[in-house]
C-alpha cells in the first residue's frame, strides 16, 4: 500500500498490507509493528470457518453469495432501501467483530459517479457518515477535463500516466473519488478469511466496467503465471495490497448537526475515527519515483463546500509533454539502500528512477544530503520545541543543542543559518513535494530572530508550495498565512523585539 498522509521528515509512518499481516513500518527507527489480522491467539475453532477457508482457496464459490448466508459470523442486513441515511444498492455480506459488538459490512452504491460505483467496508454508522461527505452528481469520477495525460505502456513498469501537454507546477492533474474504502478496524477486528472475503464482495458489487478496471491493475508478483492461478478472492487481496493508499483519520473537527444529514451521521465522533485504506483505479496507475514530479493528498471535505472524499494529484514541478507523471510511494528521506529494500519488500519491484540509477559517487552524495537534512531537521525541531538553539559541539557529528545567546544583530543565530541550509538541501535533492516544511521551519527560525522581512519571505513560500500538496484548509498553512501577514504577532517572535516595540503598529501588526 502507498502512504498518503502528510509526509513528516524524520518519522514518517508507511502503512503496508503485506502477505498475512498489516505492517506499520517506522523508517526512522527501522522496526515494524505487526497487526495480526487473525485476532487473539487461541480463538476457538469455527466449524463453518474451515469450510470457508476451503472456499477461499478454490475460489469456486462467489464470496458475495456464500458469505451472505453460510458463515457463522454473517450478520444479515435489512432491505438496503430501508437502511438509514442512504439508499444503498447492497449492504451485504457482514461479519461480526471478534473484539467488539460491531458488525462490518460491504456498503455499495452502484449509481455513484456516472454509474462507476463505490463500496465501503465499515460499520453502518460510519458508512452513513462517509457517504454524507460525497456529492452525488451525474459527473464522472475523474474531474480532470480535458485530460492532461494518456495511459501508456512504459518499459519495465507496465502502464503509467504520460503528460500529453505542459503541466505547470501547482496544477491539478486529476482528482478522483475512491472505488473502495476500508475501515482500518477491519484488519484488527476480523479474521483474515473474513476481511479478504469482504474485499472481494466489495469489488464484485461494483458495476462491470469498474470491476474490470480493477482486475487489470498490477500485483506484487513478477510472475504472471502465479497471479493467473490465484482465486478471485486472493487476486483481489493482492491487487489491493499493491495499489491501495492508507490515509489517516479525518481531522478532529466535529461536524455540526444538519437537518439534511442522517441521525447516524450526526452521531459520528470524528475524534474517534479510524484510519482507512482507499483504492481508486485511475490514481493507482501512477508509478513510483524517489524524486517525483507530482504529489497527492486526501481531502475529507472540500475547501469550497463541494464533495469530500477526494484524492487529488498535483504537479509539484513543471511537467513537459512526454514525461511520465510519478508520485513517491515512500518517505523520500531514506538512503538508496533503504528505499530499494522497502520498495522491493512492499511492492515487489526494484526502483530504476534517476536517483536510484546514479553512479556510486553521486549516490553517496545524495545519501549524505539526506542524512544531513534529517539531522538538521531534528535539531531545529528540538530547538523550537524546547527553546534551545543550534550550537556547534561534539555531538551529532559536529552539532548539538545549546543555550548560547544570539548575536546582537537580528538573524545572526545559528538557527536561521541551519534552516536556510536545510532549504538549500531540499532544493538540491528536488524534494518539491515536501519543501514547504523546510520553508515553514525557516520562517519560524527567522521569527525567533526577529527578522520581519525574512519571516514574510519564508512563510509566503511555505504557503505557496504547501497549498498545492496540502490543500487550502490545512492547519499548518493557516499558521504560515498568519505569520506572513503579521510576522510580529507570532508566538515565536523574538521577545527582545517585542520589548523594543516591534510589532506595535497598524492592523497587520507591524
Amino acid at each position: 500500500m502507498k502512504f498518503s498522509g502528510l509526509l513528516l521528515v524524520g518519522a514518517a509512518l508507511i502503512v503496508l498490507a503485506h502477505e498475512k499481516e498489516h505492517i506499520i513500518v517506522d523508517e526512522a527507527n527501522n522496526h515494524a509493528y505487526d497487526h495480526k489480522a487473525c485476532g487473539p491467539e487461541g480463538l476457538g475453532d469455527d466449524p463453518l470457518r474451515s469450510s470457508a477457508a476451503d472456499i477461499l482457496a478454490t475460489g469456486e464459490t462467489d464470496a458475495l453469495t456464500y458469505y451472505a448466508g453460510n458463515s457463522a459470523n454473517s450478520h444479515p442486513q435489512e432491505d438496503p432501501n430501508t437502511s438509514p441515511g442512504h439508499n444503498w444498492s447492497s449492504t451485504n455480506p457482514c461479519f461480526n467483530s471478534i473484539v467488539s459488538n460491531d458488525a462490518f459490512c460491504v456498503f455499495t452504491d452502484t449509481s455513484y459517479a456516472n454509474d462507476e460505483g463505490i463500496s465501503f467496508i465499515t460499520t453502518a454508522q460510519r458508512a452513513a457518515y462517509l457517504i454524507s461527505l460525497l456529492s452525488f452528481t451525474p459527473h464522472s469520477n475523474i474531474t480532470s477535463s480535458p485530460a492532461k495525460y494518456t495511459i501508456s505502456s512504459i518499459p519495465g513498469k507496465g502502464l503509467g500516466l504520460i503528460a500529453s501537454t505542459r503541466i505547470p507546477r501547482g496544477s491539478v492533474i486529476l482528482s478522483s473519488h475512491p472505488t473502495l474504502m476500508i475501515d482500518y478496524r477491519v484488519f484488527d477486528e476480523l479474521l483474515r478469511t473474513d476481511h479478504i472475503s469482504l474485499q472481494a464482495a466489495a469489488i464484485s458489487s461494483l458495476p462491470p466496467a469498474h470491476r474490470s478496471a480493477f482486475f487489470n491493475l498490477s500485483t506484487q508478483s513478477k510472475n504472471a503465471s502465479v497471479t493467473g492461478g490465484l482465486s478471485r478472492i486472493a487476486l483481489t487481496d493482492t491487487i489491493i495490497t499493491t495499489n491501495a493508499f492508507d490515509i489517516p483519520a479525518p481531522p478532529p473537527r466535529p461536524r455540526p448537526p444538519s437537518p439534511h444529514s442522517s441521525p447516524l451521521h450526526n452521531q459520528i465522533d470524528p475524534n474517534d475515527a479510524p484510519w482507512h485504506t482507499v483504492f481508486a483505479s485511475s490514481i493507482s496507475r501512477l508509478n513510483h519515483d524517489c524524486r517525483p514530479n507530482a504529489d497527492y493528498r486526501w481531502d475529507w471535505n472540500s475547501n469550497k463546500g463541494g464533495p469530500g472524499l477526494v484524492q487529488v494529484i498535483t504537479a509539484v514541478k513543471d511537467i513537459l509533454p512526454g514525461e511520465e507523471i510519478t508520485i513517491s510511494y515512500i518517505n523520500p528521506l531514506g538512503s538508496r539502500k533503504a528505499r530499494q529494500k522497502l520498495l522491493s519488500t512492499a511492492w515487489g519491484f526494484e526502483c530504476s528512477c534517476e536517483l536510484c540509477s546514479r553512479s556510486g559517487g553521486r549516490v553517496e552524495e545524495a545519501d549524505w544530503r539526506v542524512r544531513l537534512i534529517r539531522k538538521v531537521w531534528r535539531l531545529l525541531k528540538e530547538g523550537q520545541d524546547g527553546g534551545s538553539e543550534v550550537e556547534r559541539g561534539e555531538e551529532e557529528g559536529g552539532w548539538k543543542m545549546g543555550s548560547r545567546e544570539r548575536g546582537e544583530g537580528k538573524g545572526e543565530g545559528d538557527g536561521t543559518k541551519a534552516a536556510e541550509l536545510m532549504v538549500s538541501l531540499y532544493e538540491m535533492e528536488g524534494l518539491w513535494g515536501t519543501i514547504h516544511e523546510a520553508y515553514a521551519m525557516a520562517a519560524r527560525e527567522h521569527s525567533k530572530a526577529g527578522e520581519t522581512w525574512m519571516v514574510m519571505k519564508w512563510a509566503a513560500l511555505a504557503v505557496e508550495f504547501g497549498t498545492m500538496v496540502l490543500g487550502e484548509g490545512d492547519e499548518a498553512l493557516r499558521e504560515m498565512k498568519g505569520l506572513a501577514r503579521n510576522p510580529c504577532g507570532h508566538g515565536a517572535w523574538s521577545s527582545r523585539n517585542k520589548s523594543e516595540g516591534y510589532g506595535e503598529g497598524d492592523e497587520e501588526g507591524w
